[in-house]
């Protein structure tokens, strides 16, 4: 499917790996690939999700992404889309910006002068839910750690990581933004170099650590919160052949290799 992208609503998103613009049109979100094959990335993490347990058995949910050919700038792109999920009156705040406001204080320089990865965790979790109302939240994040250590999302910074305001009230966002997954930045992660090369040095985000580390600190103090089930490589072939279509022949086996590769290997440590 092709779609014409013609809204003059076009926002260039920052995050930490740079500029990835995005358009709301119609209620729907188109956010283009940037810097490697992010839509593939956004649209097979939410596919995985669907053999979770969110939204069965815990008030969270995720976002649900499809792959698109739009036309922007004059050519011919790869985004991915999804509806846009906040109604009238509702505004997304991100972590920093909602710690900053609420303590005054320099978040970097705070977590830094905290002696440990359990420290910072904890502050993060528990202070978001004191300041919110959301005692949920240190779930929601311990939930956040371990899909982003499943797909290896490497870019899950404190402005990556948001709740909903409306009204001074607050609500949990769903689970979106896993773009960086996968290795899916071609600039940072060479086609050329084998996946197992890159698995074991990849940091996770916001504190710079292993994804295992993250992960194993942050269920000492909150439990275990996914439950997905283990997929066989067959699976994760039929649910990649369609999205692999949208992307030019010499790319194909170096993204199936590397998504496999990140899933069988990932999924054995949750």
């Amino acid at each position: 499917m092709s779609v014409k992208l013609v809204s003059d609503q076009k926002i260039a998103e920052t995050s930490s790996k740079g500029n990835q613009e995005k358009w709301l049109d119609n209620g729907v979100w188109y956010k283009l690939d940037q810097f490697g094959y992010e839509a593939l990335a956004e649209t097979l993490a939410s596919k995985l999700l669907r053999s979770s347990n969110i939204g069965q058995d815990n008030c969270f949910s995720f976002i649900g992404y499809d792959i698109e050919r739009v036309q922007a700038h004059g050519q011919e792109r790869i985004c991915c889309t999804s509806v846009d999920f906040l109604r009238e009156g509702q505004s997304i705040i991100t972590l920093a910006h909602l710690l900053k406001r609420a303590t005054g204080e320099n978040l970097k320089k705070l977590l830094q002068k905290m002696p440990s990865d359990k420290s910072r965790i904890r502050y993060i979790a528990e202070k978001t839910a004191e300041i919110t109302g959301l005692h949920g939240f240190p779930q929601y994040l311990t939930l956040l750690f371990e899909i982003d250590s499943l797909i290896l999302n490497d870019d899950r910074h404190l402005n990556n990581i948001a709740i909903i305001e409306q009204d001074g009230r607050y609500d949990y966002c769903p689970i979106f933004d896993n773009g960086a997954g996968f290795m899916s930045n071609l600039q940072i992660y060479s086609g050329d170099i084998e996946p197992r090369g890159f698995i074991p040095s990849i940091r996770s985000r916001p504190f710079n650590i292993s994804f295992n580390r993250q992960v194993n600190t942050v269920r000492s103090l909150y439990g275990q919160q996914l439950q997905i089930r283990k997929f066989k490589e067959t699976e994760i072939e039929n649910m990649l052949a369609p999205l692999l279509e949208y992307y030019p022949q010499y790319l194909r086996g170096i993204i199936r290799d590397r998504v496999i590769t990140c899933i069988m290997i990932k999924q054995k440590t949750l």
